[in-house]
């Protein structure tokens, strides 16, 4: 470990010999300095750990040195004990008010010097540890920053990878699915199959592009009046397949033909395909799932929940179900999540841009499950469905 390092800045040699054998038993590196020009050269270059400092010089004094040293970013953390053969209030006042961390007068003590040093100096280990541990983690935070631009892009670049070409997929199977009489019922099965597949994908990505916007505040809801029943129609027509493929009866029920929301379309649309897919996903052969609507007089919103027949979710996951980073950790632990355990926190954040809120309810012990958002209305008539105030 390097000696600390101390300079004595006085006029007079002797004052400067003195203090050095006061403190020639301390393993100090002692540097002297007879002006306060001098000193300040040499501070810029020394670096010292502790500097005891007369006030009486000529040229620069001593409180004009302790002035322009803690006005200094590099040095206004280097202790100074300005030493003074006035006794004056007024003068340890000012040097006070300049910046100085101590002070002694003339004639010193032995004692008193080396004990003020010595704590000076233990206070000035502290703040270098702590400085040097600020460092340490700024670094760290900025390469995790550059670690984290260069998986955004790296993630941006893969899924734009995948998203050309299984567009190109999907519009193939579609072209084919135009002709259904020219396929056998199994092929045309095993085609459907497929492009059921490419369209979880496609929400997949989709999901991992707008949950980078949604957190970057880069995507906002463009939001539309739109029928909320048609929009439940389309949903339950692309999950019917799925549904049947797991032995799932699939409804719906609750909205009027006229119960206009103010969403955005695609996103409201996503985040009730992936509710339903993960209802699917989760129960039974045997099971059902059901979509419901209800419009709740208390606070002007819509409800829509998904209600399961499945395993259920314990309580104690009920929050952490839609946490980003906490997806892959409860999916690990054969908790319910979604199939790429991201469909849960793309739900919270797109529901929660619209204003809404998401939630779950559930007694788990395959007590089945309720997922559940509101969306505040924007009413034309009333929706058809029973005017209850609580889920």
């Amino acid at each position: 470990m390097n000696k600390p390092k101390i300079l004595i800045v006085d006029d007079e040699k002797k004052n400067t010999k003195l203090f050095k054998a006061m403190l020639r038993h301390e393993d100090y590196q002692i540097i002297e300095n007879f002006s306060g020009e001098q000193a300040l050269k040499t501070v810029d270059v020394v670096n010292p750990d502790l500097i005891l400092l007369d006030v009486m010089m000529p040229g620069i004094n001593g409180f004009n040195v302790c002035r322009k040293l803690k006005q200094a970013e590099k040095t206004k953390i280097i202790p100074i004990v300005m030493v003074t053969a006035l006794s004056e209030k007024e003068h340890r006042f000012k040097a006070l008010e300049v910046g100085a961390d101590d002070f002694l007068s003339k004639p010193v003590d032995t004692s008193e010097l080396v004990i003020r040093v010595k704590s000076l100096l233990r206070i000035k280990t502290y703040h270098d540890e702590l400085w040097a541990s600020n460092r340490e983690i700024a670094e760290q935070n900025e390469k995790l920053r550059e670690l984290e631009q260069t998986k955004e892009g790296l993630t941006h670049m893969i899924v734009h990878d995948l998203n050309n070409p299984l567009s190109s997929i999907m519009g193939k199977i579609e072209l084919v699915l135009l002709e259904k009489q020219a396929l056998s019922q199994k092929h045309l099965s095993s085609m459907t199959a497929c492009l059921e597949y490419c369209r979880d994908l496609k929400n997949m990505i989709l999901s991992l592009l707008e949950i980078h916007k949604l957190e970057e505040g880069k995507l906002k809801p463009d939001s539309k009046l739109t029928n909320i029943t048609e929009l439940i129609k389309e949903v339950m027509g692309q999950s019917e397949f799925k549904a049947k493929q797991h032995q799932v009866q699939l409804s719906a029920n609750g909205s009027g033909d006229l119960c206009m929301v103010n969403l955005d379309r695609d996103l409201i649309k996503r985040v009730l395909t992936n509710l339903l897919s993960n209802a699917i996903r989760h129960t039974p052969a045997g099971g059902s799932v059901k979509l419901k609507t209800d419009l709740l007089n208390t606070n002007g919103s819509v409800l829509l929940r998904v209600i399961d027949t499945g395993n259920g979710l314990a309580p104690e996951y009920h929050r952490r179900v839609f946490e980003k980073f906490e997806q892959v950790r409860l999916k690990r632990e054969g908790v319910r999540v979604g199939a790429s355990g991201i469909g849960l926190a793309f739900c919270k954040m797109a529901v929660e841009a619209h204003g809404g809120k998401i939630w779950v309810e559930s007694e788990g012990d395959d007590k089945g499950a309720t997922f559940q958002f509101t969306l505040p209305v924007k009413q034309t008539t009333p929706c058809q469905s029973s005017r209850n105030d609580k889920p």
